[in-house]
Parts: structure tokens; C-alpha cells; sequence
């Protein structure tokens, strides 16, 4: 009895080690891939996007708002360079090559009020909307994924319990002559 409770625990211990080891593996190829996904788990993106929308509203130009974001989050501090880059004439594009991969949507939106002048502040907000609405999906996904996930182990070890501790006794006990 107890053997067979010993191997149900080690088989859902492996199976949920498996799952861990097959999702570490496929980041193993490519290191900045697994270095950038783990980034963007713990970015302010949608803060630095409503700061920016609140100081664009108040007239800051853009270089500005750059360094004072760049200034106080430390997150955030290639921003700096940024707005170094575009005091001195750089284009867009070249100016915001440093900047990581997380920061894309700010200078989407950002791009768009410097190259028209338009008031991009509503932009900003949305965009911030968004990528909320994109990670509330991502955390459902993934409580979803971690519940079928469980299913498995809990049926490995729940189902010969089950049959050991609550069908087996019965049936000894209606054939009490065997």
C-alpha cells in the first residue's frame, strides 16, 4: 500500500518536473530570448506609458519627459541616452537602439507625436490599457495551463488511493470466503 502511494508521488513529482524541464530547454537555444522574456515579466510598461501620457498633457516636450523617466525608474534609465541622442539631432530609429524590447510600445506611441507633432497623450492611454488588458489574458492563460497541468498528478495519485483504500476493502468484504 504504501509502495503504491510512493510511486504515485514520485511519478507527479517527474511530471511536473518534466513540464518545468521541456520549457527551460526551449529557452537553453537562445539565452537573450530567456533573458528578455524574463525582463518583460517585471516591467512597468504600463506605468511608464501613463507617466508619459500625464507629462506630454502637461506640455513637457519629449526629450524630457525621456530623462525625467530615465532619471526616476531605474528601469528605465536608458531612456536617458535616449533623449541625449535625439537633443542631438539623431534619427528616431538610431536614437532608440539601445533601448530594450519592453519599451516598444512607448516608443510606438512616442514616435507618433514626434514625427507629426499630433498630441499623442490618448495614445499613450490606450496603449497602457492595452497592454493591462494583454497581461490579465496572459495570468488567466496561465492559471488555466497550471490547472490542466495538475490534473494529471492528482489523478495519478487520487485514482489508486481511491481504489486501494475504498474498492478493494468492499470487495473483500462481500467475498469474506476467499
Amino acid at each position: 500500500m504504501n509502495l503504491l502511494i510512493l510511486l504515485c508521488a514520485a511519478l507527479s513529482a517527474a511530471f511536473m518536473l518534466g513540464t518545468g524541464a521541456s520549457e527551460r530547454a526551449s529557452n537553453r537555444g537562445s539565452p537573450a530570448k530567456a533573458k528578455d522574456q524574463g525582463q518583460t515579466q517585471h516591467q512597468p510598461i504600463e506605468l511608464v506609458l501613463d507617466l508619459s501620457a500625464s507629462l506630454l498633457e502637461s506640455g513637457m516636450p519629449i526629450t524630457d519627459i525621456l530623462d525625467l523617466l530615465g532619471s526616476s525608474i531605474d528601469q528605465c534609465k536608458v531612456l536617458r541616452s535616449v533623449a541625449r541622442c535625439l537633443e542631438m539631432n539623431l534619427p528616431w530609429d538610431k536614437a532608440w537602439e539601445a533601448a530594450p524590447s519592453w519599451l516598444s510600445p512607448l516608443r510606438k506611441s512616442l514616435h507618433f507625436a514626434h514625427a507629426t507633432g499630433a498630441p499623442a497623450a490618448t495614445l499613450l492611454r490606450n496603449t497602457a490599457a492595452l497592454q493591462r488588458r494583454e497581461h490579465t489574458q496572459k495570468v488567466a492563460r496561465l492559471g488555466a495551463q497550471f490547472g490542466t497541468r495538475l490534473v494529471l498528478p492528482l489523478g495519478a495519485c487520487a485514482l489508486p488511493a481511491f481504489i486501494a483504500l475504498g474498492v478493494v476493502p468492499l470487495i473483500i468484504a462481500l467475498f469474506p470466503s476467499m
